[in-house]
């Protein structure tokens, strides 16, 4: 089976770099172009490195590694009552991350000088650094994360499976989601946990948790499990959560969305009220072998 992209499932980082990109067409046109940073990112100890490509662009220049019914988040995800979760495609993606401001900071600045040389009119539309908060809570306070599966169970929920197309790829959701603090610390602790669906301190799901709380919208059991990466992101004045999570299947992600979104039968997540995604892309991971050629 081809070898995923180890980054997918390394954790403990403190720091964290997301840059899209736009590409020219044709600048493009194989994976092996991007080889080389690889190469470079192995130079830096204690840094990691994610990188993913849009869908529509994988099927022209690697077919083989792209996975079954995969496609772009062309279009928004807007609810009944006329919520909407934006569209904000990208053509590529680069997660670089570690236990080191300086090293990811250094690191970045290098994968970028080669990325230029490498392809030709790329161009970045977005650059955003995450930290970690209180060691595994996001910006509401709440551990993030807890339905993440075991070590053990993450690389089958996370890749496609051997003899599947596109074996050894994963599929990843990247939003930007900035946090309604104000209005979210207006709230009690009692409120917040009826919004999570959790609770507060040590984040156990409650029993009797309202249908419209997170923890109902997007339950795993229902839609199938994906691999978190979250992050905080932002300074004092903005700021929220990037949400990374990948799949082995773009369905289970997007029908959470629609979930969240209360697009059909579905109502709407109470937490959208106090955080609304600004960005919204998808990228194939393709396995390291893709690279090689």
């Amino acid at each position: 089976m081809p070898q995923a992209q180890i980054g997918i499932f390394v954790e403990g980082a403190t720091s964290s770099e997301y840059i899209e990109f736009e590409v020219a067409p044709g600048s493009l046109t194989s994976l092996p172009q991007l080889l080389p940073l690889f190469e470079a990112e192995q130079d830096d100890v204690g840094v990691n490195f994610v990188v993913g490509v849009r869908p529509s662009l994988m099927k022209e220049i690697s077919p083989k590694h792209t996975p079954e019914n995969v496609h772009d988040f062309a279009d928004d995800v807007v609810g009944a009552d006329g919520y909407v979760i934006p569209a904000t495609q990208r053509d590529l993606v680069f997660w670089v991350f570690g236990g080191a401001r300086d090293k990811v900071f250094d690191a970045t600045r290098q994968l970028l000088a080669i990325a230029r040389e490498v392809v030709p009119g790329i161009r970045v539309v977005d650059e955003t650094e995450g930290w970690v908060y209180q060691t595994n809570r996001d910006l509401t306070g709440f551990v993030d994360g807890t339905e993440n599966p075991t070590t053990i169970e993450q690389y089958d929920e996370a890749v496609v499976a051997d003899g599947k197309p596109g074996e050894g790829s994963s599929v990843l959701l990247l939003q930007k989601w900035p946090h309604k603090q104000k209005a979210w610390e207006s709230l009690s602790t009692e409120e917040q946990e009826g919004v999570i669906g959790r609770t507060k301190v040590d984040s156990v799901e409650l029993e009797d948790k309202p249908e419209t709380s997170h923890a109902e919208r997007t339950d795993q059991d229902d839609f199938g499990h994906i691999v978190r990466r979250n992050m905080p992101y932002g300074d004092v004045s903005s700021h929220g959560t990037m949400f990374v999570g990948f799949a082995c299947e773009q369905k289970r992600l997007h029908d959470m969305l629609e979930s969240m979104a209360g697009v059909g039968d579905y109502p709407r997540d109470a937490l959208t009220k106090y955080s609304n995604a600004e960005t919204g892309s998808y990228y194939v991971i393709p396995p390291v072998d893709a690279f090689k050629g």
